[in-house]
């Protein structure tokens, strides 16, 4: 039975920074590019590093397309260590140079990609490289300019509310500095962001002055979640869920909190980090093509049937 890695699957999406965003969309784009380059040569980017960036497979499918991007570096040897006897009290790591007609892999990326919607694992390969690939890639293809003009960027102005109805609360946790929280507390006695300042003030009872509130190194954070040991397990996700909304919706400015849904979507009070911990099954140091796609659509139909990527 093959192995499995723990993979992080997270979403992206492009917005548009061209005279007119509504012209045009990723997906388009990218079957646009594909259309002129159609071989793998063709299609591979070198970097300024010497790197090359290869598309080595694209697929449409359900409406959007998967993408298979690898990272290589010509030539360059990989690090290895050497076997010894287990009474040696030292090794020296080695190099090799790779095979014959075939590069060391220094990474890869898949994608999902449904008009501006972007779901990705990869391994070795952050999302701004992916997002330069791609910028590069069309530039390459000589489809429309204003091809290359876009981000990939976090979710920032989605319905939060909406999410945490539709996957529920696994645990909040609400962070500040003991002098911020002093005063949060002060400001906002009944409002939930309290808990954390009503914290703050028995520590500064037992560390420091009540309501000294200078500068400090101290921190407080408080993490709120379900013990499913004990009875009244529906009662205890009811209140979690209340409480997260109302953290939500009398956020201000200042507050720092994450919440995490039961479906592992993370939200803070300035946008919601989508994205899920997978497990899929290993290939050397990446993992199985089609898995990691399979693992990317899934994630992105349970995005959009919770109403996550409504704008």
């Amino acid at each position: 039975m093959a192995g499995k890695r723990e993979k992080t699957v997270s979403y992206r999406r492009a917005e548009w920074l061209n005279d007119d965003p509504s012209s045009l969309n990723l997906g388009m784009c990218i079957k646009q590019a594909a259309d002129q380059l159609k071989t793998v040569d063709e299609r591979t980017i070198v970097r300024a590093n010497g790197q090359h960036v290869r598309l080595v497979s694209l697929k449409p499918s359900k409406g959007g397309h998967l993408l298979h991007f690898t990272a290589d570096t010509p030539g360059e040897a990989a690090s290895i260590v050497p076997k010894k006897p287990i009474a040696a009290d030292e090794i020296q790591v080695g190099i090799t140079a790779p095979p014959a007609g075939a590069e060391f892999m220094d990474g890869d990326a898949f994608l999902y990609v449904n008009r501006n919607d972007v779901c990705f694992c990869s391994t070795g390969l952050r999302d701004s490289t992916i997002r330069h690939v791609l910028q590069d890639f069309f530039k390459l293809s000589g489809i429309r300019k204003d091809a290359t003009q876009f981000d990939l960027l976090k979710i920032a102005d989605v319905n939060k509310v909406k999410l945490l109805q539709s996957q529920g609360v696994a645990e909040i946790e609400l962070r500040s500095a003991l002098s911020e929280a002093t005063v949060s507390y002060n400001r906002r006695k009944d409002q939930p962001q309290s808990i954390l300042g009503a914290a703050a003030k028995h520590a500064r009872a037992v560390l420091g002055k009540e309501h000294d509130v200078t500068s400090d190194a101290l921190r407080v954070m408080l993490v709120i979640k379900m013990d499913k040991r004990r009875k009244g397990i529906a009662l205890g996700e009811k209140r979690l869920k209340t409480l997260a909304t109302s953290v939500i919706q009398n956020q201000e400015d200042d507050d720092e909190y994450v919440i995490v849904t039961k479906g592992g979507q993370r939200i803070g009070p300035r946008e919601i980090l989508m994205r899920s911990t997978v497990m899929i099954d290993s290939k050397g140091k990446s993992v199985e093509r089609d898995k990691a796609w399979k693992e990317l659509q899934a994630f992105f139909e349970v995005l959009s049937s919770s109403g996550a990527l409504e704008q």
